[in-house]
């Protein structure tokens, strides 16, 4: 497997960039990535790791990291979204939201070509919208499109599993994809922990981790929602109610301050048009009515977006489902309701029952002549059966139970006034939302060049319009937050009726546990299976991986023959012995040795693990000796597969670039202009001969 090419678009310094790579061939699998600090290189192997990764990468991001005294930590400085809100290219959101992506083209190890592309999406403030996320990947020299089954309800997850087995799984990646930094992170921790942590990625331990995880919640909730509900599980459902109730409460104050800031907003405005037309410049005050013409644009399309939004989210997936599926389930939940009525009626009679035996077990035996004891509690038995036979079978229509338990009541009727008004939606409501929202947003950015050419140049003008131009964008934030607050409000509120049900029928359900239990308790012996795996995995694997970590070891580390093998117990202790069998492992390593070992075990982790994915490395070569560094370089090119090396102008030069010069296939150059101020970075392709 190997990399064809990767593209950047509006991604932080590239505004377009593309690197074509050759294939591999003979001992030519070497390519060089070289550039000084700050000129691309750690941006290109972030795009490349998100790019196939997505959300799962920035675990493999160093920038994504804290630091502690100069050291990237285990601990993440910033979300997903925070992190990609900064990588978006300056340049990109000057005529409107903007987007940056990814494509990459790999080689399969069958020779088949796997094009993939990932594309983020970002409003006009540069924050990162992660529902619009787009991944598109074709496959084979068709380009046939990889999509989900149908049927599959997480899309998201299926294309994490399809990356994975065609890939890497993210729990590996990290020795194949890394920098500097991430060998240092590695570096600080204990020997045996990094041996650890190497091992269970190169197993896949983590994934049965979170598998043995997700076992445990499906039991949990098949017991929960089998037999009668326990005070700590009607507690929780019960402090679910009060944190929506809050999370509804902070919203409002949200709404509120949104609704009082507004009004103020408004009147500054108009008193800041009437100044700047009073200035006596037809052009000045037209500038004012232009900018309040382009917010009105901006509110109409703000508008079209929300009614879109509100569209899709609440008719359109049901409407889609089709009028038959629709008509089924409307019967189904009618069925339901005279289901719940005849059950009502008859816990109602059967509460009676019991009085209505003893009043005629009295009256019998009031009769003159008085029957025997045994004709008495017949006539009794015989008045009970009829009482049964009143409710006995259901009417006809009823289900033998409850298909969906969690609508009942109210909620049912107004599920099926749902459905019997989805017949009157079309698809030209959508597409008309989709036309406001277009015009509207063509027309603001027509008046938005057309004021900025009118914009005075005079410095007490410029102030004013400076600031109706602040305050524009306050008024559109506030409005931003007022229907946000809304749109949460009323999604809280839907939650909270729900949760409020859902405690409802926990005080009053009674039904069958017994197959749900049992499928709980099938869930619990396969997670106690997954456990002995655990346990038992680690051992299989560290004789190999010790003795490819012996190997690398001796290839990179200064005074590499004090050290004759290392070996790993089942428990991850590592020895590093002498020939004569004395354990090194205790005496104090300087900061170059700790890398390298560190170096040694992710070159083992990649040749036992037998994935043919590109080695792709940002150069991790400080507080290394020279002789050291030529080891590593060395070492880590000395494979089959594909090694891309970013390196700044000083790293991978004079006889380490001799050391590898044999092994290049090609090499880049990294170059950045200024475009008014802004970074652009591009890509130079050099003679492998001649660099």
């Amino acid at each position: 497997m190997h990399l064809r090419s990767v593209e950047l678009i509006n991604w932080r310094s590239y505004r377009h960039a593309r690197f074509d790579f050759p294939t591999p061939h003979g001992h030519r699998n070497v390519i060089l990535i070289r550039a000084p600090n700050e000129y691309g290189k750690t941006s290109f192997f972030e795009a490349l790791t998100l790019g196939l990764f997505g959300r799962d990468g920035l675990v493999l991001v160093p920038r994504a990291r804290a630091a502690v005294h100069g050291d990237a930590v285990d601990r993440f400085k910033a979300s997903y979204s925070q992190f990609l809100s900064n990588t978006l290219h300056h340049r990109a959101t000057e005529t409107g939201p903007a987007k940056c992506s990814v494509s990459i083209e790999v080689e399969d190890d069958s020779g088949e070509p796997i094009e993939l592309t990932r594309i983020w999406h970002f409003r006009q403030n540069r924050q990162h919208k992660p529902s619009d996320d787009d991944l598109t990947i074709f496959h084979g020299l068709a380009r046939e499109p990889v999509i989900p089954p149908s049927g599959i309800e997480n899309r998201d997850e299926w294309f994490r599993d399809w990356i994975a087995q065609r890939f890497l799984h993210p729990s590996l990646a990290e020795f194949f994809l890394f920098d500097g930094e991430q060998v240092q992170r590695y570096a600080n921790r204990e020997m045996g922990e990094q041996v650890r942590r190497g091992i269970e990625g190169l197993l896949g331990l983590p994934i049965l981790r979170n598998l043995k995880s997700s076992l445990a919640t499906y039991a949990q909730q098949r017991r929960t929602s089998a037999a009668a509900p326990t005070d700590s599980t009607v507690k929780k459902v019960e402090a679910d109610i009060a944190a929506i109730s809050e999370a509804i409460v902070r919203e409002q104050d949200r709404f509120n301050e949104a609704a009082t800031v507004l009004p103020g907003l408004t009147s500054e405005i108009d008193e800041l048009t009437q100044a700047i037309g009073g200035r006596g410049e037809g052009t000045t005050a037209m500038v004012g009515k232009l900018m309040q013409s382009e917010q009105r644009h901006r509110d109409e399309a703000q508008r079209a977006m929300d009614a879109l939004l509100a569209l899709i989210q609440e008719d359109v997936a049901l409407a889609v489902a089709g009028p038959e599926l629709r008509d089924r389930t409307r019967k189904r939940l009618e069925a339901e309701a005279k289901l719940e009525r005849w059950e009502a009626g008859r816990n109602e009679g059967a509460q009676n029952l019991d009085r209505f035996a003893l009043e005629l077990g009295r009256r019998v035996s009031a009769l003159d002549p008085p029957l025997d004891e045994d004709r008495r509690l017949a006539v009794v038995e015989a008045g009970k059966a009829a009482w049964d036979a009143l409710w006995h079978p259901a009417p006809e229509g009823c289900p033998d139970n409850y298909r969906h338990p969690s609508l009942n009541g109210t909620m049912r009727d107004r599920a099926i006034e749902r459905l019997l008004s989805l017949d009157n939606h079309t698809e030209g409501e959508v597409a008309g939302q989709e036309e406001r929202f277009r015009i509207a947003v063509e027309r603001a950015e027509s008046v938005k060049r057309e004021w900025q050419e009118l914009e005075s140049t005079a410095p007490e003008v410029e102030r004013l319009t400076m600031r109706l131009r602040e305050l524009s964008e306050q008024m559109g934030r506030y409005k931003s937050q007022r229907d946000e607050a809304d749109r949460a409000i009323q999604g809280k509120e839907a939650e909270l009726a729900q949760k409020r049900a859902e405690l409802g029928r926990y005080m009053s359900r009674q039904g069958a546990s017994a197959p749900a239990l049992r499928r709980a308790d099938y869930a619990d012996r396969y997670a106690d299976l997954i456990q002995d795996l655990l346990r038992d995995a680690l051992p299989s694997e560290v004789g190999e991986v010790a003795e490819e970590m012996t190997r690398a070891w001796k290839a990179m580390a200064h005074l590499s023959d004090r050290v004759d093998r290392i070996e790993i117990t089942a428990d991850c202790e590592v020895k590093m012995l002498t020939a004569q069998g004395e354990d090194l492992h205790g005496i104090d390593k300087s900061a170059g040795a700790s890398q390298v070992f560190t170096q040694a075990l992710i070159t083992a982790i990649t040749s036992v693990s037998g994935r043919t994915f590109p080695f792709v490395v940002d150069t991790p070569l400080a507080r290394l000796s020279r002789a050291q560094r030529i080891g590593v370089l060395n070492t880590f090119t000395d494979r089959s597969g594909q090694v891309i090396l970013l390196s700044t102008d000083e790293e991978v030069v004079d006889d380490k670039l001799d050391a590898i010069r044999e092994r290049l296939v090609a090499a880049f150059e990294l170059r950045v202009r200024s475009d008014k101020g802004i970074a652009v970075t591009s890509v130079h392709k050099l003679d492998p001969e001649q660099i």
